[in-house]
């Protein structure tokens, strides 16, 4: 796992919006839906030595870094999956991936309502640029996004 995934999800937990416990209790299903569903992903898991204990290795073949439970303004709960990207071209890419078969069928089995893709600086960010992003887009509609997220701005 990456040091911006990391960052990430210790900043999400802190923000008290990470649905660990949603990640652990859904894991048997994910891994499931992987193996019936995906089963080219689950061979690859296979072949390239992947720690199979390991639930996050299991969510990123849903192009999973973490589940969010967010609320919007309305009050609605919703979960929003999340996946990281460095590279603005990946990024879009698997924005367009997460938007096919059978990504699709995977998260609405996992009552998972939304999928983010957001594009990071290679830099840790802020707690509260996660929080305002996470709250400005709660509230737009569509069910898939590519979120740019800012960079912290340079210190002198």
């Amino acid at each position: 796992m990456s040091a911006h995934v990391l960052w990430f999800r210790r900043t999400a937990r802190q923000l008290q919006v990470l649905g660990t416990k949603f990640e652990l209790d859904r894991l048997p299903q994910v891994q499931d839906l992987v193996k019936t569903r995906m089963g080219d992903a689950y061979r690859r898991m296979s072949h390239r030595g992947l720690d199979m204990n390991d639930p996050l290795v299991w969510w990123e073949q849903l192009r999973v870094h973490g589940v969010l439970e967010l609320e919007t303004s309305g009050g609605t709960p919703e979960r929003v999956a999340v996946w990281l990207e460095t590279v603005e071209s990946k990024a879009y890419g698997t924005l367009e991936q997460v938007k096919r078969e059978p990504f699709a069928t995977v998260r609405s089995a996992l009552d998972i309502q939304r999928h983010w893709v957001f594009w990071v600086p290679r830099e840790p960010v802020a707690a509260a640029v996660w929080c305002d992003l996470f709250y400005s887009y709660i509230d737009q509609k569509g069910d898939y996004q590519m979120i740019a997220v800012p960079a912290a701005p340079a210190i002198n």
